[in-house]
Formats: structure tokens, C-alpha cells, sequence
């Protein structure tokens, strides 16, 4: 190879050797991402952002975090595979406070703070879900689940799951990363709870219904009462009518006879003061029809007595009959 040629080489070399640094020295970031950049081994606290940016060759690697939305799944009883962006996890295995085995089924949404990036990989690295996220949540539900007995956790589930979110937003409050949700789905309990329970369900619908057919039968007995009430109402109300209206039939009846007796008594006395003893004696003679009197008055003015005159002329009848 000639001096001409060799100097080529090294051209090309150099030229090679450029354009390999200055694409070395720019790099770019994904949404969803973000970048972490370790010089000689030292994460940087500048989290790079989505887009274009340079770093140097040799002495700088860059570290992409996925920043995301996760979730994790706690179901059945087998780890089953991962997918992007979720953890399939077994249910929780943990005992009440009389030490039965209890299955909590529950889902926890979570994402990497994107300011603390540099953190997360300092103190955690990539496999942060294992080291921190799945030791902490089952921590969380086995110390509030001891609190509880397997009788009463079925009926106080939501209070189970607030205290689990309450105090899973304790333990994430100091770390590079932010609760999202948490969801329980599922209670497994023992057989022998599920029967005691199914039992004591059984002994409160019966007690419902015994109440229920009691309040029906108090309901019943007030409406006879009141139906009872109304109807003495009635025959109280008809009975002082009947009542009022003999007394008004009464008052009319007093106030009739009195009204007669008055007008009666006016009429005689008007009667009286247009007798005379003159007046008696035409009456008298006016009405005197030929025939003997029967009646006497005796007093002045005829105002005495009255007295009955023996029968002169059916004595004198009898006389004149043959055999007398």
C-alpha cells in the first residue's frame, strides 16, 4: 500500500471516528420515559425529558426509566406472567386475629415519580417492584387484616379496604412514587367461616322476618284501634245528635204548649171580660129551646154554683103512662 493510500485510510478513520462520537453524543427520549444520566458511575439529578439531548461519549451512560402508569395484581393462587406495565401476583395469604387463613385479592395502581428518576435507580434500580412495592403492599394487608376476625371482615370490607389505602398512602408519602388506586376485590375465606356466617346471615333474615311479620301485625292492630276509635266516634257524634234533636224537638214541643197555654189563657181572659150577667140571660133566653132546664147557676150574676134540676118533665110523662 502506497503513502497515498495509507493516508486515505487514516482520513477515512478519522472521519469514521467523528461521525461515530457526534452520534454517540446525542440520544433520544421516548413519552412515557425519562432519562437518568450516570457520569463515571454518578446518576445525575437533571432527569432528561421527552426529546433530543447530548451527552458525552465515554464518560457519560444513559439509564431510560419508564414513568408509566403500573399496576399490579393480586389473584389466585399462582404467579402467572407479567405483561407491559402489569405485575400478576398471587392473592395475599394472611391470618386474622385468630389465626385462619384468609385470601385477599386486590389491585394496586402506582408510577414512578419522574423529578426522583435518579433516586428510584440509586436506591431501588430497574427491579424496583420486587425489592419495594410488592414486600410493602402485603405488609399493609396482613397488618390490617390481623386487626380483624374472619367472621366480621366480609361484612366490614370497606372499612378494610379505606384503612388499606390510608395507610398504603403513609408508606408511599416518602417515596419516588405516587399512589394512584387500590381496589379490593375479593375476600377468600375458610370454609368454616363462610358456614358461620352463611349461618348468622340465615339467624338475621329470620329475625327481619319475624320483625317484619311483627311490625305487620302491630300495623294490623293499630288499624283496629283506629277503625275501633272511628267507630265510637260515630255512634258518639250520632248518639249526641240524636240527643240534640229530641232535646230541639223537646224545647219546640214546651214552647208550643206554652205559646197555646198563653194564647188559651188570653183567649179566656178575653172571654171572661166580655161576660155580663145580662149578656147571660139573652144567651139564655136566645138558646132556649121550649123544653124544662137541667141546669142551674145559683149566685148573683151566675158566678156561684152549678146545679142539676130533677126531671119535672119526664116525671110528668111517667104520670100520664097507663098504670100509674
Amino acid at each position: 500500500m502506497g503513502p497515498n493510500m495509507m493516508r486515505l485510510a487514516v482520513i477515512l478513520a478519522i472521519v469514521l471516528a467523528g461521525l461515530l462520537f457526534v452520534q454517540a453524543s446525542y440520544y433520544t427520549i421516548e413519552s412515557g420515559t425519562v432519562g437518568v444520566l450516570a457520569t463515571f458511575g454518578k446518576y445525575s439529578a437533571d432527569v432528561k425529558r421527552p426529546g433530543l439531548h447530548f451527552k458525552m461519549p465515554l464518560m457519560q451512560v444513559l439509564h431510560v426509566v419508564d414513568v408509566k402508569l403500573r399496576t399490579a395484581n393480586y389473584v389466585g393462587t399462582q404467579d402467572r406472567p407479567d405483561k407491559e406495565g402489569v405485575q400478576n401476583k398471587p392473592s395475599i395469604q394472611v391470618l386474622d386475629n385468630k389465626n385462619l387463613p384468609i385470601g385477599i385479592e386486590m389491585s394496586v395502581q402506582y408510577q414512578p415519580s419522574i423529578d426522583q428518576a435518579n433516586v428510584l435507580l440509586e436506591h431501588y434500580g430497574s427491579n424496583y417492584f420486587d425489592k419495594l412495592i410488592n414486600p410493602l403492599v402485603r405488609d399493609v394487608v396482613r397488618n390490617v387484616i390481623g386487626q380483624y376476625q374472619a367472621e366480621e371482615i366480609a361484612e366490614k370490607r370497606s372499612e378494610i379496604g379505606t384503612e388499606i389505602n390510608r395507610q398504603l398512602e403513609g408508606k408511599f408519602a416518602g417515596l419516588p412514587f405516587a399512589l394512584r388506586a387500590v381496589a379490593l376485590r375479593n375476600i377468600n375465606l375458610p370454609p368454616i367461616v363462610l358456614k358461620k356466617i352463611e349461618e348468622v346471615q340465615l339467624a338475621k333474615q329470620e329475625e327481619q322476618r319475624l320483625g317484619m311479620v311483627q311490625k305487620q301485625a302491630s300495623k294490623e292492630q293499630e288499624i283496629k284501634t283506629i277503625q275501633a276509635k272511628t267507630r265510637l266516634i260515630e255512634v258518639t257524634t250520632q248518639a249526641t245528635a240524636d240527643a240534640d234533636k229530641k232535646r230541639i224537638e223537646a224545647d219546640a214541643k214546651a214552647y208550643q204548649i206554652q205559646k197555646e197555654a198563653e194564647a188559651e189563657a188570653a183567649a179566656n181572659k178575653l172571654i171572661a171580660s166580655s161576660i155580663s150577667a145580662d149578656l147571660i140571660h139573652y144567651r139564655a133566653i136566645d138558646r132556649w129551646d121550649g123544653q124544662y132546664p137541667r141546669m142551674l147557676l145559683s149566685g148573683e150574676g151566675g158566678g156561684g154554683l152549678i146545679l142539676s134540676l130533677p126531671d119535672l118533665a119526664g116525671q110528668a110523662k111517667a104520670a100520664t103512662q097507663p098504670g100509674h
